[in-house]
């Protein structure tokens, strides 16, 4: 444990290094939320929106401000490193060392979150403590479930994008789709705007599909929208669904190492 404490500490290293560009990449945030915020005042304020899309007009607000804050919390970023390692023989150093390639990542992983933790921490207190102050039905025990789910859902999504950078052994070129399933994954997930005010078929798949427990789901939590049976299901699917993506990715790393050309390093 002590080689993954300090790749843990590597990763925090990494992410207070880049300082600039670390808090541009949090300042991003600012005007999806500021677009979504106008958006939905205007909506709320010309229809009764509330009735379209199943939201009290407090808990979409809630919701717009704090899954930007989630999304950029469980986001990945680390898929393209393992293509690379993959194409260009650095994987090899890994292989012939006392290390487990995915906790190597994992850990790292971890530790590049901490600063954007420590940034997102205060200001979705102040978020919350303002929707408590609104009426919303903010409890002390939704606050620890919103959390214990966002620790959740960072290691699904972890688990998730590690076995779309496995693709590697098998893809030539994935720079481009990397990019497009992010995109595709952020939307998917509930990270622009909550996908079950569709209803119908689609709130079945979010509800069933693993992508919406990385933001959606936390976010639900905390603005009131599920009763405790519904969270409990959800932790179920959150730990099912992690459970499947590990299986995975241990399936892949097996069957890719076997085709691993070991070129480069």
């Amino acid at each position: 444990m002590s080689s993954y404490r300090c790749v843990f500490l590597m990763g925090l290293e990494q992410a207070l290094e880049y300082r600039v560009s670390f808090f541009l990449s949090m300042l991003s945030a600012v005007f999806p939320i500021i677009i979504q915020t106008v958006m939905w005042n205007y909506l709320y304020s010309h229809s009764d929106a509330a009735a379209v899309f199943g939201y009290e007009h407090g808990q979409i607000l809630l919701y717009t401000l704090l899954a930007t804050i989630v999304s950029q919390l469980v986001g990945a970023g680390f898929e393209g490193e393992v293509n690379g390692d993959i194409k260009m023989g650095g994987l090899n150093k890994y292989l012939i060392r006392p290390m487990d390639y995915k906790w190597y990542q994992f850990f790292r992983f971890l530790g590049q979150k901490v600063p954007r933790f420590m940034v997102a921490a205060p200001v979705m207190t102040v978020i919350m403590a303002a929707a408590f102050w609104q009426g919303l039905p903010i409890s002390a025990g939704r606050v620890l479930s919103f959390l214990c789910s966002l620790m959740l859902g960072m290691v699904l999504n972890f688990s998730i994008f590690y076995c779309i950078g496995l693709l590697g052994f098998w893809l030539t070129e994935v720079d481009k789709l990397f990019g497009t399933v992010g995109i595709v994954l952020t939307v998917a997930s509930g990270g622009v705007f909550p996908l079950d005010i569709f209803g119908g078929l689609v709130e079945t798949l979010v509800n069933v599909l693993p992508f919406g427990y990385t933001t959606q789901f936390p976010v639900n939590i905390i603005n009131g929208r599920f009763g405790w049976e519904r969270i409990g299901i959800g932790f179920g699917f959150q730990l099912a669904w992690i459970l499947v993506f590990a299986c995975l990715g241990c399936y892949m790393w097996r069957r890719g190492v076997r085709r691993y050309a070991a070129v480069g390093g």
